[in-house]
């Protein structure tokens, strides 16, 4: 299966205005527009892992990480379709009370078919579809409360939010990817990063 660089999102200020003291109105403004799912930015590695190799998970970078995945984990994925490229976020290294969770946000390639020409809303009904466990979850998204769900977040475990477009349309590159429009990053402020 060909490897395609994971979407990456465009990080901004939860406060266009005030970035280092935010107030909830710039993230209340973009959930009126109605444009925006939200999803949990968790504290981890971004994968993608091919389901006909469960045990093997690549970086953003097209590299190997140095992951090995527990039986459990390894048992939920097989129980994905074969032929699927997913992207997910590897909650362990950089956390010290969540270890081997798979937080699945976008499925690139459905029974070896790149989904080019559909959008991340297309890939989440499919996501919506796939089965879950205990380890490999699809990740959870909010129409609403997003400022609540901002402020909900540690900076340890979850850094922010990720508001997403479901009419933006995924985009498929074998050579690394800038950020891309349909995808917005918000990350808590902390001692690692000023917002």
């Amino acid at each position: 299966m060909t490897y395609f660089y994971s979407n990456r999102p465009i990080l901004i200020p939860a406060d266009s205005k005030n970035p280092l003291n935010p107030t909830p109105d710039y993230l209340n403004e973009l959930q009126a527009s109605g444009k925006y799912l939200a999803e949990q930015k968790w504290n981890g590695d971004n994968t993608l892992i091919f389901t006909d190799r469960p045990t093997e998970f690549w970086n953003r970078t097209k590299s190997r990480l140095k992951y090995t995945p527990p039986p459990e984990m390894v048992e939920e994925l097989r129980k994905w379709p074969k032929g699927c490229l997913i992207n997910a976020e590897l909650v362990d290294h950089h956390t010290t009370t969540v270890k081997n969770k798979l937080i699945v946000h976008c499925i690139m390639s459905y029974k070896n078919k790149p989904l080019l020409g559909k959008t991340w809303g297309d890939s989440r009904h499919i996501l919506e579809t796939m089965p879950t466990g205990n380890q490999v979850i699809v990740s959870p998204v909010w129409t609403t409360g997003f400022w609540d769900l901002y402020q909900a977040a540690d900076g340890k475990v979850i850094e922010g939010i990720i508001l997403k477009d479901p009419k933006g349309k995924l985009v498929f590159s074998t050579t690394p990817l800038a950020d891309v429009s349909y995808m917005l990053k918000v990350r808590k402020s902390c001692k690692k990063y000023p917002f």
